[in-house]
């Protein structure tokens, strides 16, 4: 029995000790497929490279000052609009001109009936022949006296009478010349011409009308001077006095034209409470027809400076608008909170603490990752505002 016991006690000592080998073979099996310990050497090949940097254009900054801008509504008008007359009365034979026509310096516009212009000329010139041989015999009978007097034929009273009638027809014949240049004049005021280039902008006498010395028979608008009139608030009087004032013709893609202020009525318009203005064109061409719509700006300088920017520049996430500031000599760019001052199309004009120079990300802002540097592949000036 008790042998018995002592090999069934080395027995299991035997299976202890085959156990044992094979969980050491089989630990050293394992150790091919767990993993490295901590300070094992790393695969560097297998680490994935850092990311490229975040391509973008950047506008220079330049500052430029704030104009306030008010815009009004006004029309060309002339600065003189003449009213012509004939300068004596009687009656219109032909007018040749009519509403619109643009007439040249000398043309004629309208005809009298010259009938009793031309018979008084007639007159004046038979009274200057007949003068002029009244002179012609009073000048040789102040020479025969003269004669008669150093012979002794003829006493002094003689000679005196025959001075004083040569005297007398002298001015008689230089009357009868004024009176002929008169009678002259007379004639040509039957014609009526224009005295500078216009253009004709009313015509209140017709052909058969009798008129007197100085009524309008053509009214003719000059174009050598052009004005443009508008309505200015009351609030807004002093604006042509301070601002800057330019115009465009309405409707078309024109030069801009500089005013120059020539008069405010002095009284307001008391149902629109507004006052006419009066400003000239300083210069004026072919395209500035009267009666043309004016657009006239005044601008004013606020001091402020501000930047414009293009609108893809600016980003709003919530926090307000801001840029992305790039510094020279390094590729991180930083956020720089801005005020937003207007919007214009694609432009956007800026306030902030900037300085002139200043590198603004002015393309792809709003893909940015502020912890991923940045490469600029292109640089533009500060678009205008």
């Amino acid at each position: 029995m008790a042998r018995s016991r002592m090999v069934k006690a080395g027995g299991a000592f035997a299976l202890f000790a085959l156990l044992g080998v094979a969980g050491y073979a089989a630990r050293d099996q394992l150790a091919d497929f767990l993993p490295a310990p901590a300070d094992a050497t790393i695969d560097t090949a297998n680490v994935a490279a850092p990311r490229p940097p975040q391509p973008v254009r950047v506008t220079l900054v330049a500052f430029t000052p704030v104009a306030a801008v008010e815009t009004y509504t006004g029309t060309i008008r002339p600065r003189h609009e003449l009213p012509l007359g004939f300068r004596q009365p009687g009656k219109i034979t032909a007018r040749l001109v009519e509403v619109g026509d643009r007439v040249i310096k000398g043309q004629t516009l309208a005809r009298l009936d010259d009938t009793d212009a031309r018979l008084d000329l007639e007159a004046a010139r038979a009274e200057a022949a007949a003068a002029a041989t009244d002179l012609d015999r009073a000048q040789a009978d102040l020479v025969r006296s003269r004669d008669l007097f150093a012979a002794g034929h003829v006493a002094q009273a003689a000679l005196d009478r025959a001075t004083s009638a040569a005297a007398e027809a002298t001015s008689r014949a230089d009357r009868a010349v004024k009176a002929t240049a008169l009678a002259e004049n007379r004639l040509s005021y039957a014609i009526l011409v224009a005295e500078a280039d216009g253009v004709v902008t009313a015509t209140p006498s017709e052909a058969g009308q009798v008129v007197g010395a100085g009524q309008p028979v053509v009214l003719v608008a000059r174009t050598d001077a052009l004005d443009v009139v508008f309505a200015l608030p009351e609030a807004s009087r002093a604006l042509p006095e301070t601002a800057t004032a330019t115009a465009e013709l309405w409707g078309a893609d024109s030069a801009t034209y500089a005013l120059t202020l020539r008069d405010i009525s002095p009284d307001v318009d008391p149902v629109g409470r507004t006052y006419r203005v009066r400003m000239a064109l300083d210069a004026p061409d072919a395209a500035t027809a009267l009666g043309r719509t004016m657009t006239i700006r005044f601008s004013t300088d606020n001091g402020a400076p501000v930047v414009a920017l293009p609108l893809a520049a600016v980003l709003n996430d919530g926090e307000g608008p801001a840029v992305w500031r790039l510094q020279q000599g390094q590729d991180m760019v930083e956020r720089v909170a801005v005020d937003l001052v207007s919007v214009n199309g694609d432009r956007a004009l800026v306030q902030g603490p900037l300085v002139e120079g200043d590198r603004i990300v002015s393309l792809g802002a709003h893909k940015i990752d502020a912890t991923r540097p940045v490469r600029v592949v292109e640089t533009t000036a500060t678009p205008e505002s």
